[in-house]
């Protein structure tokens, strides 16, 4: 196993996201878009407080909640207690360059969180079979910077053919537009699986963090050539994430 650090969002301007179905459609009908409006209440205000931490992670469950994807109930073992989460799981496919692209790399995220209010967020990137590429454990505000190492990586995702319906947020987050402004989206399921491994300190206690094989919903999103394709998943990702902070 190899790590790495590998972006999944470039800079792009906030703006509204078309929506995939032209039929009315009333969104608070939606408890997946009434999530991911609170998260992302939470992750603006986390953006005006300068917690990168906290705004970068939170995009992710935002993104795939935007997509209409209802999350999963997971259980995750933490320091050997086994407790519940919500999770789901991104696909990110980045196209080629060129007149006619083609969708190329792709890289797997798992995000899962503990409560309404996110208060802890455990987040994964790996490429398959079992390469890890980024690695959190944020309690509250900031994520545990001691990781030491990973076993048992796995994900895959199946069946993605539901078309996904796309809504617009409410508030401006470059993040979340950056990954559902322009790409296409299926839904589907993923299985996916890992322990982490960490020095635990007094902000975090979290030594051992466990998931073991379970169905998670998922989305696989083609990310849009127009937006950086490919190359958006070959950027520094502290480097991007630092440049949407700035006011």
């Amino acid at each position: 196993m190899r790590v790495g650090h590998i972006a999944t969002l470039g800079i792009a301007a906030a703006g509204i996201v078309v929506g995939a179905c032209s039929s009315p459609f009333n969104p608070q009908s939606s408890a997946s878009y009434r999530l991911g409006v609170h998260l992302d209440t939470l992750a603006v205000n986390a953006a005006s407080a300068g917690q990168v931490d906290r705004y970068r992670l939170l995009a992710y469950p935002i993104a795939a909640l935007m997509e209409n994807l209802a999350p999963s109930t997971v259980s995750m073992t933490v320091n050997g207690t086994a407790s519940n989460f919500k999770a789901v799981v991104l696909e990110l496919v980045g196209e080629t360059a060129g007149s006619s692209p083609v969708p190329s790399d792709s890289v797997f995220v798992v995000a899962a969180w503990s409560d309404s209010n996110a208060s802890k967020v455990i987040y994964v990137q790996m490429a398959q079979p079992d390469t890890l590429e980024d690695v959190a454990d944020l309690a509250d505000t900031v994520a545990n910077p001691a990781f030491d190492s990973a076993t048992g990586l796995a994900v895959a995702v199946t069946g993605a053919t539901k078309h996904c319906r796309t809504f617009s947020l409410p508030l401006t987050n470059a993040a979340v537009t950056d990954f559902i402004t322009g790409s296409s989206c299926a839904a589907g399921t993923a299985s996916a699986a890992f322990t982490l491994y960490f020095t635990a300190n007094a902000t975090n206690p979290d030594s051992v963090i466990s998931l073991a094989s379970q169905p998670i919903n998922a989305a696989r999103l083609v990310l849009s050539p127009n937006t950086g394709g490919q190359e958006r998943l070959r950027l520094p990702s502290s480097r991007i994430f630092r440049s949407y902070m700035r006011p």
